[in-house]
C-alpha cells in the first residue's frame, strides 16, 4: 500500500499544468537604470500555450497595471516570450520556467532598435 501510495505522489507530481486554468506569478524586477519593485503576472489561457497577461507594479510611485500576451507553455523546462504595450511603447519579454519561477530580461521594442531595459523573476502562486 505505501508503494501504491508513493507511485501515485509521484504521478500526480508529473502532471503539467493545466492549460484551461489561469496562473499568477509573484516576485520582482530590476530596471537596468536602477529601479526594482514588486512585478506580478496574470495569464488567463488564450489557446493552446497562448495567454492573455496582466501586469501589475509600481513605477515612480504610481501603480500600473499593463496588458499584453503571452506565448509558451508555463511547464517546468519551458520557454516564454510575452509582449505589452503602454503610452505608445512596446515592450518584450523572454523567460525560461525552472521549478516553478519565471527569470527572464524585458525589452523596450521600436520601429528603430531595441534595447534591454532590465531582468526580472517570479514565482509561481501556490
Amino acid at each position: 500500500m505505501r508503494r501504491f501510495a508513493l507511485l501515485l505522489v509521484l504521478l500526480l507530481a508529473t502532471i503539467p499544468v493545466l492549460a484551461n486554468e489561469k496562473q499568477n506569478f509573484t516576485g520582482s524586477y530590476q530596471w537596468d537604470n536602477g529601479g526594482t519593485g514588486k512585478l506580478t503576472m496574470e495569464l488567463k489561457p488564450k489557446g493552446d500555450d497562448e495567454w492573455k497577461v496582466t501586469y501589475r507594479f509600481e513605477w515612480g510611485g504610481d501603480d500600473h497595471s499593463w496588458k499584453g500576451t503571452a506565448t509558451g507553455s508555463l511547464e517546468d523546462g519551458s520557454s516564454v516570450v510575452g509582449t505589452a504595450k503602454w503610452s505608445g511603447r512596446n515592450w518584450r519579454f523572454e523567460a525560461e520556467i525552472v521549478d516553478g519561477k519565471m527569470t527572464g530580461v524585458h525589452t523596450e521594442v521600436n520601429d528603430k532598435k531595441s534595447f534591454k531595459t532590465g531582468t526580472f523573476e517570479v514565482s509561481r502562486d501556490e
